[in-house]
């Protein structure tokens, strides 16, 4: 029973947090299996890895090391998920007035693709130092 009641709360917190991202033009979406969820970054970026930073300021400590995958637990209510998406929101705003989320100005692949392969054509013609 007490399973169940957790199941509910966490896809409710789940659809209303990804509802309420999409929204606000956030690039991202929360994504669980059960008890276990992650969070997936919607559009490219070169600073998603700031986000984590700016969740701890908002009062969100994840791990530094593994998988990035996130566990809720069992006697959280229905408070502990609001407060959650209150804090997720809050680090969201912050990463966007600060520009983190702005859109790459050139496509990044085809820039790095020019980059390898202007390295990888001079070390075959001998032209590096």
């Amino acid at each position: 029973k007490s399973y169940d009641v957790m199941h509910v709360n966490i896809d409710n917190f789940i659809k209303t947090a990804n509802a309420k991202f999409q929204e606000k033009d956030y690039p991202i979406q929360l994504t669980n299996w059960f008890s276990v969820w992650s969070i997936l970054y919607t559009k490219p970026g070169r600073y998603h890895w700031l986000f984590q930073y700016f969740l701890k300021d908002a009062g969100v400590s994840l791990s530094w090391v593994g998988t990035g995958r996130l566990l809720f637990s069992l006697e959280w209510k229905k408070e502990d998920y609001d407060r959650l998406l209150e804090r997720l929101l809050s680090a969201c705003e912050q990463m966007q007035k600060g520009g983190w989320w702005e859109e790459p100005k050139a496509n990044i692949k085809a820039k790095l693709g020019v980059e390898i392969g202007t390295a990888v054509f001079k070390n075959v013609l001998g032209l590096t130092g």
